[in-house]
């Protein structure tokens, strides 16, 4: 089982040091999902490079099976040794057996997907009764928790607050927040009962994120500087190696509480855990 106790905000900044918000967001979301029981055998939906894989279970036996639509970051988790087998493939059309996974897991990747249902379908499809289906995603109140939304709602330009959370849905490609009840809905729709559901990401943090996209030059229109600084391409100069050893150094101090804090009870987070049961 993956370990709540581990340091994940140092060890995703060690790994996303090049893009400190997304270690930011990324080991909050670890932190949450950590606590919580795999069933095996486990299906990474959107398995991607590995990464999250590797922080998340690197102390565990290989997870059975990842996949992905995208060959590049694909082929870098076929490498990684973190899983059995892994597959390039859709997910409307999941390559595998009905009933065969104890848990389906998907870390911040369903919002990238325009047509969900299918996705929600195949993934009832392939797990056995009782079989846990888990994913992080934003949630319903990810847009209004944004700096640049909140800035412009105290200023009264609702219209103006409106335009930036579009602006990040297209650099983000977000396709879709749902509130806890419509999770409810969907996941019903494939055969699935909503078990709990669980905020993070309290609105504090999600300021801090999204102005930290613009400080470190992730997001339109941000500052270029520490993004120049980290580019592969200079990285035969031997600096960044220092400014690795900086950044996770600092960050892990700096970011401390706000990656340890949660959600108030009964609050809202930028992020939301789902977590369902298949009938």
């Amino acid at each position: 089982m993956p370990s709540p106790n581990r340091d994940y905000l140092k060890l995703l900044l060690e790994r996303y040091w090049f893009a400190p918000p997304v270690a930011l967001w990324r080991a909050i979301e670890l932190r949450i999902v950590a606590s919580q029981e795999f069933l095996r055998p486990i299906l990474d939906l959107g398995c991607g490079d590995g990464l999250i894989a590797g922080a998340l279970f690197g102390d565990e036996p290989p997870i059975e099976v990842g996949f992905d639509p995208w060959w590049r970051q694909l082929r870098q988790g076929a490498q990684s040794g973190l899983y059995r087998s892994v597959q390039q493939a859709m997910g409307n059309a999941m390559p595998y057996a009905s009933g065969t996974f104890g848990t389906v897991f998907s870390n911040s990747v369903l919002e990238h997907i325009p047509d969900l249902e299918p996705v929600l379908h195949e993934a009832a499809r392939v797990l056995r009764p009782g079989g846990r289906f888990m994913a992080t995603v934003p949630s319903d109140a990810f847009r209004r928790l944004l700096a640049g939304y909140r800035d412009q709602v105290a200023t009264g330009n609702l219209e103006a607050a409106e335009a930036y959370a579009a602006k990040i849905d297209r650099w983000l490609e977000h396709h879709h927040y749902h509130s806890p009840q419509e999770w409810a809905a969907l996941l019903a729709n494939a055969g699935i009962r909503l078990h709990t559901t669980r905020y993070y990401i309290p609105a504090s943090v999600a300021a801090l994120w999204d102005k930290s996209n613009a400080d470190f030059g992730l997001s339109e229109g941000g500052k270029p500087f520490f993004r120049w600084l980290a580019s592969p391409r200079l990285r035969q100069l031997g600096y960044q190696k220092w400014l690795k050893r900086e950044v996770v150094k600092r960050l892990s101090r700096n970011w401390r509480r706000n990656y340890e804090i949660d959600v108030p009870e009964g609050g809202v987070g930028a992020g939301l855990l789902v977590i369902g049961e298949r009938v």
